[in-house]
């Protein structure tokens, strides 16, 4: 008696489950992002703080220095922060690549070791930056170019790496001057450097969101899901310094609190509340690859841009993942 007592418990509980709608499950997704500075910050902090969750996306944030774009191509992630110039160029060779979002200024410095006190004294020495045809190489060309100083001919390009490397070369004097983010000025004092000049005010994409194109067809709405997520961790960023720079030491591991405050401050004023790319930031691109003699003919800038996902999130409005 006891266990037909219990079947009649147990069944309308099991035909009420069958009911039921199924419980949504979290898409899993990767973004790449090539380099640990603010400028591309925003995926893992999105992560940690739950936002990309919440937007119904499982997602992975994974350092690739370097490796973003093949990494991109090959499906391996879904997106990327990634440097303007090896976009741009990957997309004039063919590369199925599409600029989604990011950011229209270089917003870079030249640092250099103590003992160099004017740009001539940087003559005959050696310049790290991460890769060739990076950001930073763009950014270190740049900046010397304001001095008339020509690449590996005044002083000599070297590939060093990411920015922990670039900062343990020329600490150790192996490198005179680096490429750094101008929101990495906190290393500028911590490290002893000086700063030679600054590249923030030229227009030019550098770091964009970006994804394929065939997958953004194919994937509409994780795209937007995606942007909206982005969006919201900026305007996170913006409205909860504590749990902000709470999220930023960690993932830097800093107990520095100092540091931590003036890390945030440079985040929170960094990236606008929606990340539209223009299309004058893609030209600066376009132009300096045509200077170099690797493109001949560049596609027009808007080509190689598509907002209409992040107007989409804008027409949403916030909180569109809560309605």
């Amino acid at each position: 008696m006891v266990k037909f007592a219990m079947i009649r418990l147990i069944m309308p509980v099991f035909f009420l489950a069958l009911a039921l709608p199924p419980v949504a499950q979290a898409q899993t997704i990767k973004a790449s992002y090539g380099s640990p500075s603010l400028t591309q910050v925003i995926f893992p902090l999105g992560v940690q703080a739950g936002i990309f969750e919440r937007n119904g996306l499982g997602t992975e944030a994974i350092y690739i220095a370097g490796r973003s774009i093949s990494a991109l191509l090959g499906g391996d992630v879904q997106f990327g922060f990634v440097g303007g110039p090896q976009t741009i160029q990957a997309r004039t060779s063919g590369a199925d690549l599409v600029v989604i979002g990011g950011l229209n200024r270089l917003g870079q410095m030249i640092v250099v070791h103590p003992s160099i006190r004017t740009p001539r004294d940087l003559i005959g020495k050696k310049v790290g930056i991460g890769v060739f045809g990076t950001t930073s190489d763009y950014g270190m060309r740049l900046g010397l170019k304001q001095f008339n100083l020509r690449p590996n001919k005044d002083v000599t390009f070297i590939q060093v790496g990411d920015v922990p490397a670039r900062l343990g070369a020329i600490t150790s004097g192996a490198i005179h001057a680096t490429v750094l983010n101008s929101t990495d000025k906190l290393y500028v004092d911590r490290f002893g450097l000086r700063i030679l000049t600054e590249t923030e005010n030229i227009d030019f994409l550098g770091s964009g969101i970006v994804t394929t194109e065939s997958y953004a067809r194919s994937h509409r709405e994780t795209v937007v899901r995606f942007l909206r997520s982005v969006v919201e961790t900026i305007r996170f960023v913006k409205t909860d310094p504590k749990k902000t720079t709470e999220i930023l030491a960690k993932y830097y591991r800093d107990k520095d609190e100092a540091a931590s405050k003036r890390r945030y401050d440079a985040l929170n004023g960094l990236h606008p509340e929606y990340p539209y790319v223009v299309p004058g930031a893609v030209q600066s691109i376009i132009d300096v690859l045509k200077e170099d003699g690797k493109i001949k003919d560049g596609a027009p800038a808007q080509s190689f841009l598509d907002m209409s996902y992040l107007h989409a999130v804008e027409r949403e409005g916030p909180g569109a993942a809560t309605k």
